[in-house]
This record gives C-alpha cells, sequence and structure tokens, in this order.
C-alpha cells in the first residue's frame, strides 16, 4: 500500500467519523482527539480523520517522542468505509479494515471485494 506507512498489529485505530477540515494540522487534530474523542494522545492510538467527499485522509499518531501526520489523497473515487452500525462519534478499526481502505478496496454489502485493476494514463508506461 505504501512504501512509508507500516501499521502496528498492537495499536488502537480510531476512525474519526466527522469530516475535518484537511487544513487542520498537529494542533488542530489533537484538540479534536482531546475533547471530542477524549482520548489521550500520547498513548501511541492512531486516529484517521477525512474531510467531507471522503478523497483526503489524515492519520495522526504519537510515537518515539514525536507527533506524525500521514496525509493521502487519492486521484478519484472516494475512501470505503467499513459498515458501522454505532452512532459513536469514532468507530475503532482493526489493522486489516484500515489497510483494505487505504489501498482502494471497496466494500460491498459489508464484505470486501478486490480493488479495480490499476489502468495507466494514456501514453504513460
Amino acid at each position: 500500500m505504501s512504501k512509508i506507512l507500516q501499521l502496528a498489529s498492537d495499536a488502537n485505530f480510531y476512525l474519526y467519523r466527522k469530516p475535518v477540515k484537511m487544513s487542520r494540522s498537529f494542533d488542530g487534530l489533537a484538540a479534536l482527539i482531546r475533547t471530542e474523542l477524549e482520548k489521550d494522545i500520547i498513548h501511541g492510538d492512531v486516529f484517521i480523520f477525512l474531510n467531507r467527499q471522503r478523497t483526503t485522509l489524515k492519520i495522526f499518531v504519537y510515537e518515539n517522542k514525536g507527533f506524525s501526520i500521514f496525509y493521502r489523497r487519492l486521484d478519484e473515487g472516494s475512501f470505503q468505509l467499513p459498515m458501522i452500525v454505532s452512532d459513536h462519534i469514532s468507530y475503532k478499526m482493526s489493522e486489516q479494515q484500515l489497510m483494505h481502505m487505504l489501498s482502494g478496496v471497496t466494500l460491498h454489502d459489508g464484505g470486501y471485494l478486490t480493488k479495480e485493476k490499476y489502468v495507466p494514463l494514456h501514453g504513460s508506461i
């Protein structure tokens, strides 16, 4: 999926279910985590934020004495979310659910389908 992102299987992954302006950076996202999710940002939990159209995503985490943000924007389509039956402001995702979401897998009726075959742009090799 990504050459720079590796997900730890022992981490907690929390999807923030409200749309977020992607102009928010470290302090803005940390404030959301503290106030709305009521989580401690330095325990190593991973927090996932999406914009309204679900075309951009930020992953926020504290590790090794510092904060990191991973930012991903899709060229087309939108990030597909797992089936969520709860109305809580956050949803605890599994590592596998997050990997499927990041890799462009389309979700259908709660099951995972394979992603569409990559077709290069006209004229590219």
